[in-house]
C-alpha cells in the first residue's frame, strides 16, 4: 500500500486534491476487482498533510481521510506520493508573497523528494518546487501563467513548455488543470503498475477499446453469468416488438438455450419470455398514458397482433383493461382531475 499525502495550505486551490481522491478511490475499487489482487490491501491510502491539522478537519472529512501534520509528510519514505495543491494568486507579487508563507510546506516537499518519493505538481503547484534542492536535470511542465517567472527563478531548470504532462525522475507535473486526470494516471502507473492505470484510464475516458485488455471479474465470481443475462436483457429491450425467439436470444447472449434460461431465472427471477411481457406491459402503459395512439397501434408497437392477447396481458398486470387504464391514468385525465 502506498501512502499518498495531499499537501494543502491556506492559499491553495483545493479542487485538484478532490479529483486526486476520486481517482485513487476508483483505482482501489478497480484493483479489488482484479482476480490477482483479491484479498490484498488497496494500493492507495491517502491523508491530508497541513501545517495546522486542527484547522483542516472539515476538508479532511470531505476527502475521507485523516489529517496529519507536515512533520509526518517530511518523514515519509521513498514509496510515498505527494500531491501538491496549486496556489491561487492574482499576480506574480501575490504568488511570491504566498510562497514566502509556505516555508514549512516546501521544506517537507524537499525532504521527501530527496528520498525519492513521487512528487505530483499540477498546474501552478510547480511554483512550490522553486529553490528546492532538486537535481537540475529534473524537468518540469510550465504553465503559461508563470512561465516567465519560473524561467527567471530557475534558469538552470529544464522547463517543458510544449508538453502537457512531464515525467522526470520522481517529479510529475502538468501545465494545466485540465490535465489532472492524465497526471494522476501517470502517478498510478508509476506506483501501482501500468495495467491498473490503463484500466482506470479506460473507465474515465470511456474508451475500453484502447490499450491492452485487463481481466476484471466481480468479487462474487458471477461475471460470466451476469454478462450473459445483461446481453439478453439488452437485446429484449431493443427488440421489444419483435416475436420472441429463444434460439436467437441464446445466440446473442453467446450461450445455450438451457444455460440462458437457468442464468436468467437465477438472476432476474423470471424467464426471458416473462421479462419480455413485463417490458411490453410497461411500454403499453406508458403509451396509454401519454399518447393518443389507438389501442390497435399500441398493441402493434408492443409486439401483439392479437388484440385479445394484448387486453388479457394488460389486465393481468394492471387489473384493468387497456381502455380503463387510459381513462384512469392518462395525462388528460390528470388535467381534468386538477
Amino acid at each position: 500500500m502506498s501512502d499518498v499525502y495531499l499537501l494543502c495550505y491556506p492559499s491553495a486551490v483545493v479542487s485538484p486534491l478532490s479529483t486526486a481522491v476520486d481517482m485513487l478511490d476508483m483505482a482501489n475499487m478497480l484493483a479489488s476487482m482484479q482476480s490477482r489482487r483479491r484479498g490484498t490491501a488497496a494500493p492507495f491510502r491517502w491523508r491530508l498533510a497541513v501545517a495546522e491539522p486542527q484547522r483542516w478537519q472539515a476538508l479532511a472529512s470531505v476527502l475521507r481521510c485523516p489529517c496529519v501534520p507536515l512533520e509526518e509528510l517530511a518523514g515519509a519514505g521513498k514509496d510515498a506520493m505527494v500531491v501538491i495543491a496549486p496556489p491561487s494568486f492574482d499576480h506574480i507579487a501575490g504568488l511570491e508573497h504566498a510562497l514566502s508563507q509556505l516555508g514549512r510546506e516546501r521544506a517537507a516537499i524537499a525532504a521527501v523528494a530527496t528520498r525519492g518519493a513521487l512528487v505530483v505538481a499540477p498546474f501552478t503547484a510547480v511554483a512550490l518546487l522553486v529553490a528546492i534542492d532538486l537535481p537540475a536535470q529534473r524537468k518540469l511542465a510550465v504553465p503559461w501563467l508563470i512561465a516567465n517567472w519560473l524561467q527567471l527563478s530557475e534558469p538552470a531548470r529544464r522547463l517543458q513548455a510544449d508538453q502537457p504532462v512531464v515525467k522526470s525522475g520522481n517529479l510529475l507535473s502538468s501545465r494545466a488543470l485540465d490535465r489532472m486526470h492524465a497526471l494522476l494516471l501517470q502517478a498510478v502507473a508509476q506506483v501501482a503498475g501500468t495495467p491498473l492505470a490503463r484500466t482506470l484510464g479506460n473507465v474515465l475516458l470511456d474508451q475500453p477499446e484502447r490499450g491492452e485488455a485487463v481481466n476484471i471479474w466481480l468479487k462474487t465470481g458471477d461475471a460470466p453469468r451476469l454478462s450473459v443475462v445483461l446481453r439478453a436483457r439488452r437485446y429484449l429491450q431493443q427488440h421489444l416488438a419483435e416475436p420472441y425467439d429463444l434460439p436467437r436470444l441464446a445466440a446473442v447472449a453467446s450461450t445455450s438455450e438451457r444455460t440462458l434460461l437457468r442464468h436468467f431465472m437465477k438472476t432476474v427471477g423470471m424467464s426471458p419470455l416473462q421479462f419480455l411481457h413485463r417490458l411490453r406491459v410497461e411500454r403499453a402503459c406508458h403509451l396509454l398514458e401519454v399518447s393518443t395512439l389507438s389501442l390497435t397501434a399500441i398493441a402493434e408497437q408492443c409486439g401483439y397482433q392479437d388484440m385479445s392477447a394484448f387486453r388479457n396481458l394488460v389486465r393481468r398486470h394492471t387489473g384493468q383493461t387497456p381502455g380503463a387504464h387510459r381513462r384512469a391514468h392518462s395525462v388528460r385525465a390528470e388535467l381534468r382531475a386538477g
